[in-house]
């Protein structure tokens, strides 16, 4: 796990993050975790509201799915932004930026998870995560301490836990190919 903030010589408040982690369940089993954003409260530490508004298939296999979340950082302090996620079976991947077709707290962000099979452990996966996230303002000294300090171990550290402990879990039907919801 690492956490590269933005230089302090930059006009930019946020940074990036990037964890690479070792998952013992297989891949289905993370992806149900990962696409199971309307699941995702009371499994993502802060979370207080994770709804998505529209999953459509963009006909070529990828999935669109626009989601709305709330983060509680402490309190006093939530974020509600608005999500356009693009999950692509075919390379294993979810990509995500903000809907910019709604207004967000957070002036942009745009990530990425990717699964795969782990090298050298059957029915188990490598999880890669990056995420860029840049804040409209500069936030209060308590509030960038918990982003800089705890995110990132928070916005990954829930997918090894649950996957792990649904290791039968699948690839929800939503998300399947040739599957189409609204």
């Amino acid at each position: 796990m690492k956490q590269i903030p933005y230089p302090a010589e930059s006009s930019q408040e946020g940074g990036r993050v990037i964890c690479v982690q070792d998952v013992d369940a297989p891949g289905p089993a993370v992806w149900n975790q990962i696409l199971g954003l309307d699941e995702y409260v009371g499994k993502v530490s802060k979370l207080k509201e994770c709804k998505n508004y529209s999953v459509e298939s963009e006909g070529d296999g990828t999935v669109r799915i626009k989601t709305k979340m709330v983060i509680g950082v402490l309190p006093g302090y939530s974020y509600e932004n608005y999500y356009n996620h693009c999950y692509t079976p075919t390379s294993s991947s979810l990509t995500w930026q903000l809907d910019y077709d709604k207004h967000s707290d957070f002036d942009d962000v745009s990530g990425h998870w990717h699964v795969e099979d782990h090298p050298n452990k059957t029915n188990a996966s490598r999880v890669f995560y990056a995420c860029d996230v840049t804040f409209k303002k500069s936030l209060p000294k308590p509030v960038m301490n918990f982003v800089s300090k705890s995110a990132l171990k928070q916005a990954t550290g829930w997918v090894k836990r649950e996957s792990e402990g649904s290791r039968d879990g699948v690839v929800p039907k939503a998300f399947l190919p040739d599957a189409v919801t609204e």
